[in-house]
């Protein structure tokens, strides 16, 4: 990841690696509607990189949704692509 001048991940630890980073380089973290924790956007700042997020969206049927994922931590994210893109623009990837 030190060469990397962007990094685009859902939440997760894999994000911890970010910290070998260059000062600058862009996050862009996905998060689960239902689980946001603010960890990997305090590691962003302390090392100086630029940090952006995005809310995945529930799916219709929240209720089914909850029974098959009674843990918030490990569902599956939904992205709405448009959104990303939106994002990536603001954030000058693209």
């Amino acid at each position: 990841l030190a060469q990397a001048q962007v990094v685009v991940a859902p939440h997760g630890s894999g994000l911890t690696n970010t910290v070998f980073c260059s000062p600058g380089t862009k996050v862009i973290e996905i998060f689960s509607p239902n689980y946001v924790y603010h960890c990997y956007w305090l590691l962003s700042n302390l090392v100086g990189l630029e940090y952006y997020y995005l809310l995945g969206e529930t799916l219709p049927g929240y209720i089914l949704h909850q029974l098959i994922y009674p843990n918030s931590r490990i569902e599956d994210i939904f992205v709405n692509l448009d959104e990303l893109s939106k994002i990536m623009k603001f954030a000058g990837v693209v």
